[in-house]
């Protein structure tokens, strides 16, 4: 049946952010003067940044959630994001005119391309087949709200899992969006502080993990010795 509804769904958020970056990748790919490039990278680190984080934080663990059989998957997105953040973060560090910056800056560009095709070509429809049209409007209103309050920057080594990554997120988030407006200084400082903290919550996350695991380990333990006397 037809939508009678304009407004757009989650699918169709997240597969107009994708049209979105690769405009700014094709913009790159035609770009020759080094100004223009770090502009059009700078672009990219803000997109891709926000992008992965409203992912992280609504989308990867409602397919978690609902589609068992995709969980696999989902981690290796997970993965492919991690890889792209430390890309990131290497283009946001290097001048325009270093020789590496064009070379690392294509790398990405493929990276993430490959990352997108299998996304919309596995991920989405699945979540469109197990999400009722209310639930992907639900979620798509999530996620704009989620676009105007993430980080606008990678952090490769903060949490990228709930509940860990909803606190790193917001503390991202305040130092990203106040960094435009002072000086390179005290943002280096800031930037000392906040890898500090994304890594004592990847510890405490990594933590309960192996916590969790553990006790699983330890009730299957338990299982198989009481069974014996059950007869």
């Amino acid at each position: 049946m037809a939508r009678t509804n304009s407004t757009p769904d989650a699918v169709e958020l997240l597969r107009s952010d994708h049209r979105a970056i690769e405009q700014l990748f094709r913009r790159f790919e035609r770009s020759r003067a080094p100004s223009d490039k770090r502009r059009l990278a700078d672009r990219m680190i803000r997109e891709l940044s926000i992008h992965a984080a409203i992912e992280e934080q609504h989308v990867y663990p409602l397919l978690r959630e609902r589609l068992d059989g995709e969980a696999p998957k989902v981690l290796v997105a997970l993965e492919e994001h991690h890889l792209a953040k430390l890309g990131l973060a290497e283009i946001e560090r290097l001048d325009a005119s270093d020789e590496r910056f064009d070379a690392k800056v294509r790398v990405l560009i493929e990276s993430v391309r490959r990352h997108v095709r299998e996304e919309e070509r596995e991920l989405l429809p699945a979540l469109r087949r197990r999400l009722s049209e209310d639930d992907l409007r639900v979620l798509a209103d999530a996620l704009g709200r989620a676009k105007t309050a993430a980080p606008t920057r990678p952090h490769p080594t903060a949490p990228d899992e709930p509940p860990a990554n909803l606190l790193a997120n917001a503390g991202a988030a305040a130092v990203d969006r106040g960094r435009d407006a002072i000086g390179r200084g005290i943002a280096r400082v800031l930037d000392r502080s906040r890898g500090m903290v994304e890594e004592a919550l990847r510890r405490g996350e990594v933590a309960a993990r192996q916590a969790r695991q553990r006790l699983g380990r330890g009730l299957e333990r338990a299982g198989r010795e009481v069974r014996p006397d059950a007869h």
